[in-house]
């Protein structure tokens, strides 16, 4: 009893026991749920990933199917592509590509080989024994507009073989329509393949040139995640709503493209603002940095061409200035030769804006090319010490 009165009853202590307690079972269901925690967590992340690498347009095409819209557009019958795709820079030349000659001297005759490169007939092998020249870029290089033999780099074969026969490969490897994202991405295994001594780069007429509200790295992107969610894809379910939505897209880019490529084709020249330039100007030069680094790392001495504009010629506005400035920039900052056609151009007075096609401000006719040739030898047997043609 306490100071209270109270009665205080004694507590024995707690037995202890060695008895283990028991887990009780988990139900089906909740383990069920438990179990699809992972799967949702990977779901949203996807969803999320989606969302900040694709465009909400579902109709916006890929890169392939623009410049396949563009050439029809330009004149080029459908079914007579010069292209096929390409899984790291959207599109390349097709092998063995000759076309009718009513198509005109932009889309008849011979256009690739079976390398799929704008160059005369050659293997790998043969072309080991000479000295190789690669010639690397756009439809500048490629030589749109004029003939097979018209070609600038072809020009300079002719001029090689005249004075020495199969001592100089040079090998065409201009692709119209072509960005420095593109080339960077397909350098490393021109480089591989053929090996050459040196490399002329020309680029800087596409990569200002806007499509639509993406840059070429973000049309990359969408297609890295579309190729992931298609080998995801295994719900046969999943791929019948996908057909499903592909077909209407398809039915509704059939019904713009003529429309999408007539405005792409304005902005060529007159830039569309709300669309975003292809490649701007800063990853322009990284690219090109990019590529030289890529040719000295092989032991290939890299050239860049600054091409001329029309437009300049005559002093009318034009966006592709900065990118010429920009290569004359990373070619002096890294120590390479930089052959500038522009001042070459731009003394030519009236005569040397007449050396465009018509209607056209960056591809040039017969004697244009024949300009540029001319150039490129010089350059070339500076580099060589004027015995590129006995090596």
């Amino acid at each position: 009893m306490d100071a209270a009165g109270s009665v205080v009853k004694s507590v024995e202590p707690c037995e202890q026991t060695n008895a283990t307690f028991k887990r009780r079972p988990i139900p089906l269901g909740r383990r069920c749920l438990y179990a699809m925690i992972p799967l949702l967590v990977l779901v949203t992340a996807g969803e999320v990933v989606a969302r900040l690498l694709v465009s909400f347009d579902a109709t916006l095409p890929g890169r392939f199917d623009q410049i396949e819209q563009i050439i029809v557009f330009l004149g080029n019958k459908p079914g007579q592509s010069i292209f096929e795709p390409d899984p790291a820079c959207f599109w390349r030349l097709r092998p063995d590509v000759i076309l009718p000659p009513e198509g005109g001297p932009s889309w008849s005759g011979r256009m690739s080989n079976s390398h799929g490169m704008r160059s005369r007939e050659v293997s790998v092998e043969e072309s080991q024994n000479r000295t190789r020249v690669l010639c690397f870029g756009d439809s500048s290089t490629f030589a749109f507009g004029v003939p097979f033999d018209d070609a600038w780099p072809n020009q300079l074969q002719r001029m090689f073989d005249a004075e020495a026969p199969d001592a100089v490969e040079v090998l065409n490897a201009g692709i119209p329509g072509q960005t420095t994202y593109q080339g960077r991405q397909r350098l490393k295994r021109e480089l591989e393949k053929w090996k050459p001594q040196l490399a002329v780069i020309t680029f800087g007429n596409n990569d200002g040139w806007r499509w639509d509200g993406l840059s070429d790295q973000e049309h990359a992107r969408r297609m890295m995640v579309a190729r992931v969610c298609s080998n995801l894809n295994v719900s046969h379910g999943l791929r019948w709503l996908i057909s499903l939505r592909q077909q209407a897209v398809q039915r509704l880019s059939t019904e713009v493209q003529l429309d999408w490529a007539k405005q792409a084709t304005v902005s060529y020249f007159d830039p569309n603002t709300k669309w975003r330039p292809r490649v701007d100007v800063d990853e322009f030069a990284a690219n090109l940095q990019a590529m030289i680094r890529e040719c000295q790392n092989v032991g290939c001495r890299p050239i860049l061409v600054v091409w001329p504009d029309r437009r300049q010629l005559q002093n009318q506005p034009t966006w592709r200035p900065a990118y010429q400035d920009a290569m004359r920039n990373v070619a002096h900052e890294a120590n390479v030769t930089c052959l500038d056609l522009v001042p070459m151009f731009e003394s030519g007075g009236q005569w040397a804006v007449d050396r465009f096609l018509p209607n056209d401000v960056v591809h040039l006719d017969q004697v244009g090319n024949e300009v540029v040739s001319d150039a490129v030898a010089h350059v070339i047997r500076k580099a060589f010490h004027n015995d590129v043609v006995r090596r």
